[in-house]
């Protein structure tokens, strides 16, 4: 179960967290190749199943109890294991900067939530739990629920930043926090899930008009925080969902074709090879 549109927002130091949609899923089915866009992380927490996931071409074993934070860039795809698929609660969310710039330097469990892109380990201690509690407030929307839930996340964030400088302070500093300049807002979402399951049939205008904005103002969005034109954004999409198809060795060349959209199986050959160098037969055989 997906909630989204949710638009809850809380305040830590400087900066607003607003949280667009809180998931819960089976994941039967994998997630292709995508990215977010500058402003956008997603919490992932595995709670049952099993299951791989493949982020900036490493791949890493998902077990229960596994705990995830993919943020701005950071191209990731979710497999689920046949026989015991993932079960996943999710986070979507955005990061601002409100009012003047702080007075202060950030405090250090704030820094150590912001500086990193991506991150996977054990979940700490009570991740299960607070998950739990955030799903069911919103499940069961007793009264008073709109004023427990952003506390709930409050916690989550910090919770994830005390676990951060837990393991990986002694390490050494982090890389600069990124700077978040665009009012977080409903698009970023909107324009990952179109290009992550509508990539079939997706087109500008249709995506204008997902996120109720021009033509032209939807390409400039495109370019300014994916740094890709729609073109480029649509064969991305298809060419991650076409090696998942690819796996499965039952779906033909031209099965695949058809199923991402395509003309003709020349058609997608052509555009398979341009994109990873080899033809769809030689990525299955290899």
């Amino acid at each position: 179960m997906k909630y989204r549109n949710l638009k809850l927002s809380f305040t830590i130091d400087d900066t607003k967290f607003t949280v667009l949609s809180i998931s819960l899923e089976k994941m039967v089915t994998p997630i292709p190749r995508h990215s977010h866009s500058k402003n956008s992380f997603e919490l992932h927490y595995v709670s049952y199943g099993h299951g791989r996931l493949i982020a900036d071409e490493q791949t890493y074993e998902v077990v229960p109890g596994t705990f995830f934070v993919t943020g701005p860039g950071v191209f990731h795809e979710q497999i689920s294991d046949i026989e015991d698929p993932m079960t996943e609660y999710g986070v979507y969310l955005q990061i601002s900067s409100v009012g003047a710039p702080a007075t202060k330097p950030r405090e250090r469990l704030l820094l150590e939530f912001l500086e990193r892109k991506f991150w996977i380990g054990e979940a700490a201690p009570g991740m299960h739990e607070l998950m739990k509690q955030i799903h069911n407030e919103l499940e069961q929307r007793s009264i008073g629920y709109e004023l427990v839930l952003p506390t709930l996340l409050q916690q989550l964030i910090l919770l994830i930043s005390r676990e951060y400088y837990r393991k990986e302070y002694l390490q050494g500093e982090g890389t600069a926090a990124p700077s978040f300049e665009m009012p977080a807002d409903q698009t970023y979402l909107t324009i990952e899930e179109a290009f992550l399951y509508n990539y079939k049939d997706l087109t500008l205008p249709k995506l204008a008009s997902m996120v109720n904005l021009g033509i032209r103002q939807t390409e400039r969005l495109l370019l300014k925080h994916y740094n890709k034109t729609f073109a480029q954004k649509k064969t991305e999409a298809r060419m991650s969902a076409a090696c998942l198809l690819l796996q499965d060795s039952s779906n033909s060349i031209a099965s695949v074709a058809t199923e991402l959209g395509y003309s003709s199986p020349e058609h997608f050959t052509n555009a398979f090879q341009k994109f990873y160098h080899m033809t769809p037969s030689g990525y299955r055989k290899k």
